[in-house]
């Protein structure tokens, strides 16, 4: 119950500052907006958990996205190593595509 009291939370908080960043996004995206544009256009599943890289006692949610027929690999839009430490991610940052995750052996 706490975990869903926490996502909620976030998820209001995280639309507000969506609202007044958008404006600025400059093509750039973040792991929710990817996964939905990956799941619209190949279909699969969205995939939510804490983030690994939150730093301190602030649990950041994280999206990915599961292909519906295999099964096997997450694939997630990640920011460069050096933008991952931070108390407060950016709204939108520039990043790459990972395959895989760290509890699979990858």
């Amino acid at each position: 119950m706490w975990s869903y009291f926490k996502i909620m939370m976030w998820a209001c908080l995280w639309w507000w500052i969506w609202f007044f960043t958008f404006p600025m996004r400059k093509g750039r995206d973040n792991c929710l907006t990817w996964a939905q544009k990956k799941h619209e256009s190949d279909g699969g599943y969205l995939t939510i958990r804490w983030s690994r890289h939150s730093k301190g006692w602030l649990c950041w949610p994280h999206f990915g996205w599961l292909d519906a027929k295999h099964h096997q690999h997450i694939q997630h839009f990640v920011p460069k190593k050096g933008d991952r430490e931070k108390y407060v991610p950016e709204a939108w940052f520039d990043g790459y595509v990972k395959t895989g995750d760290d509890g699979e052996g990858n």
